[in-house]
């Protein structure tokens, strides 16, 4: 009887090995040959892309990034588009939404896209980079050069303090539009269209008096070709009537 037992426990043994060999195998099989099933499918394929919300970037753009993800719906999502469009494109889009329209013969893709629209522009050496209104730097040949420029020795000093050059830039050009401002650490001097120099701390120490102070000095409507706020609680005209 222990001998019957011995061997049917023996057999039993066999088979389970027997079939875990098999699905193990099967399961090795199809993650092999799954993906390309899935990537010769019309039904999975991408045939056509439409576009809105571009201004800048070409058409093209979006077709090269859906290509470099297989032209297949299934390994497009927003996320990883999303990505792809940022590394072609130097972080220049925003967002982006993706819609399916399913069909026999493949899948149209409908994108509604966003790009990051150019507040200010920063030179660093012969470096270019764009900033949006929420101080994300991005860089896109598709757009032209966009003033104010900012020239600096150093781009992490605008990421780093963009909050105060943003409050600048808008207090200025509220009242005359801006074309320069250097960046350094012994100042930061701004030139406006007009051909007024303003004479500011270094970036990092500009805060809400000095530009309280400023906003004061343009609401007055004194002329002036020189404006020196480098003095604490202080303002030098120079030119003004």
């Amino acid at each position: 009887m222990k001998k019957e037992e011995k061997n049917r426990g023996k057999k039993y043994n066999k088979i389970s090995y027997t079939l875990a060999i098999i699905w193990i195998s099967s399961m090795a099989l199809a993650g092999f040959f799954l993906p390309v099933f899935l990537d010769t499918l019309p039904y999975f394929k991408v045939k056509a892309i439409e576009v809105e919300g571009n201004n800048t970037i070409p058409t093209y753009v979006f077709s090269q990034a859906a290509g470099e993800l297989k032209n297949n719906w299934l390994f497009i999502t927003e996320n990883n588009l999303l990505e792809k469009l940022n590394y072609l494109t130097n972080n220049s889009v925003e967002d982006i939404k993706v819609d399916r329209v399913f069909q026999k013969d493949g899948v149209i893709l409908k994108l509604s896209v966003k790009e990051r629209k150019p507040f200010l522009m920063v030179f660093e050496g012969e470096k270019k980079i764009f900033f949006d209104e929420k101080g994300v730097p991005f860089f896109s040949k598709y757009i032209p050069e966009k003033k104010p420029y900012i020239y600096t020795h150093s781009v992490k000093l605008v990421k780093d303090n963009f909050p105060k050059l943003k409050n600048l830039v808008e207090v200025c050009e509220n009242h005359i539009p801006l074309k320069d401002i250097y960046l350094s650490d012994l100042g930061t001097f701004v030139y406006t269209t007009d051909g007024t120099k303003l004479l500011l701390p270094p970036l990092e120490q500009i805060d809400q008096d000095v530009l309280d102070r400023l906003e004061r000095i343009y609401n007055i409507s004194m002329e002036a070709k020189e404006i020196d706020l480098t003095t604490q609680g202080m303002a030098v005209i120079k030119g003004g009537q």
